[in-house]
Order: structure tokens, then C-alpha cells, then sequence
């Protein structure tokens, strides 16, 4: 959701200018011929997650006569990804109520006025920089990469390391389908709740997300921006970025963390820092969303949208509501 967030933030960049070709290259595919010991250790690494496959899951408990549904999503608008299978629309407008994770991240106003009170979220203190912290050689290929998005490295030096490295998740891919503006697969489902008039309700706040993300380590997110840099010369970075598209629409979700693995470079200290980073982006908030989910789905029939690494591990949603007496059943996805 956090790339939802930026959204909002960036609304307002152009998409008209011409951007660099769009690589939607399946690295795992290349891998899996290529480098097939690679490819099996990293299946390893993913069957070790509790349900690694799947993005759509049935709710039901003995005790109530509703049944609801977890749909996870990706926060991309590829046209593929934006094709919601017939019963995943089926299961959300049958719903009673539709649940996300932040119903209004995509606003900029509403993201602007948690800003506006707290401009340390999202802003560097002042005299410091992005810069401060990275090499020339960094920064010269950071800003390669951003011209072709439109864009430059003067546009993420002020911001706080998170934001920075997140703005890099944008693709030359994306900025064809819309750049930061267009609607992604969370939103298209809020707005088809909302034009079934079917209520949406958040399971977090806007707040609450950003000051998770801003608690962990910056020095994360600077070797991430370092890293993103050494991927664009080695000319792979929006390869990286697009494989994670084609492991969602395969399902291989537990995949997933084990490919972004695999092309970040380590160094001392990285695995506290991934384990501050798992603990504050999924877990916490795995919790939190658990406890709501469950609260609704008690209630009446829920729609439960989140982004899908949030439903695999034994802290993720299924396990969770596992764990709460419900029953979960993986559902096929009918394209």
C-alpha cells in the first residue's frame, strides 16, 4: 500500500513526456532455464512459507451461516493485473462490506493533510539531503534511471530515505499504464464497491502506515536506493520490478521475497535490518489487520482486499485467521 501512498504524493507528475522502453522480462522464467540450481533454491526458500501459493482464499466458521473472502492484491495497474477474475468480482459484490487496507491512500488531499501536520514524514530536516548519504556514482545512475521516468534525482534528494527508495519502484512499465495517477488493482476495487454501493472501510490509517514505514532503519532504505542503482547498470532493475508481476498473476507469492532476495546486495547488519523491516511492514500490521478482519467477518459477509504478501507465513492473514477459529480455504481464480 505504501506505493499507493506515493501515488497520492506524486499525483500531480506528468505522464506526457516519452519515457524509456518498458523490460518486462521474466527473470525467474530465465532463471528456471538458465540457472536451474539458482531457481530450485529459491522454490526452497519459498515452500518454507506458510501458504506460498494462492491470492484468493474463502472465510467461513461453524458458528455463523455468511461466508467471506481474502483477495490479495498488487499495487500495479498492469492491464493483466487489472482484469479481476469473474468470481473474485462475484465474491465483492455479494459482499456486505469491503475491507482494504487504507480506503483513501490514492488522495492526495487526504495524504497531504497527515503531512501537512507531520512534513518529517515525508521531508528531510532541514539542510540534510538523499545526497548526503549516497556516492557521485550512485547518484549519476539514480538519476539516469529517474530521467527515464520523467523525472530526476532532485525530485527524491529532500525526501526521507523511504520515500526515496520508493519512488524507485515506479517502472518505465508503470509509466506507461499511467505513472503514479493511475488506478491500480486496489483502487479498481474500491471503486467497484463503491459504484455497487457497497460500503469500503479501512483496516489501517494513513498515519499509522507511514509511521511504520518511517521507524525502520534508514540505512535500509539508503543501501536499497545504492542497490537500485547498481541493478539499473547492470541493466536489470525494471526486470526485477516486472518478474514480481508475473509471480503475482502465477501466484507464487512466497516466491516473491526470495527473488527480491536474491538481487539485493547484502552487507553487515542486513539481516537485523530485513527482520526490522519484515517485523514493521508485515507482522505488526499483520496483527492489526487480523484483529479487524476478524471483527467484521464476525459480523457479516467481508470483502477483504490487502496486498498479498500480508496472506503468506504463519503471521500472515490466513494463518491468522486460522488462528481465530475460521476455516480458510485457498479458491481457484476463474479468468
Amino acid at each position: 500500500m505504501k506505493k499507493i501512498l506515493l501515488s497520492g504524493l506524486l499525483f500531480g507528475l506528468s505522464t506526457s513526456i516519452g519515457f524509456a522502453a518498458c523490460d518486462a522480462r521474466n527473470l525467474v522464467a530465465e532463471l528456471k532455464q538458465n540457472e536451474p540450481s539458482t531457481y530450485e533454491a529459491l522454490q526452497r526458500e519459498a515452500a518454507q512459507y506458510a501458504n506460498p501459493e494462492g491470492v484468493f482464499w474463502e472465510v467461513s466458521h461453524e458458528a455463523l451461516s455468511h461466508t467471506s473472502y481474502v483477495f490479495g492484491t498488487l499495487h500495479k495497474a498492469d492491464p493483466r493485473i487489472l482484469d479481476i477474475p469473474s468470481n473474485v468480482r462475484a465474491a465483492l459484490e455479494g459482499a456486505d462490506v469491503v475491507a482494504v487496507e487504507i480506503e483513501n491512500a490514492d488522495d492526495p488531499s487526504a495524504v497531504g493533510a497527515v503531512i501537512g501536520k507531520r512534513p518529517q514524514l515525508l521531508l528531510q530536516p532541514q539542510g540534510e539531503t538523499l545526497a548526503d548519504d549516497l556516492s557521485p556514482e550512485t547518484i549519476a545512475s539514480i538519476d539516469a534511471y529517474l530521467n527515464g521516468l520523467g523525472m530526476d534525482f532532485d525530485t527524491i534528494n529532500p525526501l526521507q530515505p523511504w520515500i526515496g527508495a520508493t519512488t524507485l519502484s515506479f517502472t518505465q512499465c508503470d509509466m506507461e499504464w499511467g505513472g503514479p495517477g493511475a488506478q491500480v488493482l486496489d483502487t479498481s476495487l474500491i471503486a467497484l464497491a463503491k459504484s455497487k454501493d457497497i460500503p469500503v472501510v479501512s483496516l489501517e490509517t494513513i498515519e499509522s502506515q507511514l509511521e511504520a514505514i518511517a521507524a525502520i532503519n534508514e540505512a535500509m532504505f539508503i543501501r536499497s536506493i545504492e542497490n537500485v542503482a547498481q541493478l539499473y547498470d547492470e541493466g536489470i532493475y525494471d526486470a526485477v520490478l516486472q518478474t514480481m508481476n508475473e509471480l503475482y498473476l502465477s501466484e507464487q507469492i512466497g516466491m516473491i521475497i526470495p527473488v527480491q532476495l536474491h538481487y539485493t546486495g547484502k552487507y553487515d547488519g542486513f539481516d537485523d535490518d530485513w527482520a526490522a523491516f519484515q517485523e514493521a511492514l508485515l507482522d505488526a500490521r499483520n496483527d492489526l489487520m487480523v484483529e479487524n478482519a476478524a471483527r467484521l467477518m464476525d459480523e457479516q459477509s467481508t470483502f477483504l482486499a490487502v496486498g498479498a504478501l500480508h496472506l503468506i507465513g504463519e503471521t500472515g492473514l490466513v494463518e491468522g485467521l486460522r488462528n481465530d477459529g475460521f476455516a480458510v480455504k485457498r479458491v481457484p481464480l476463474e479468468r
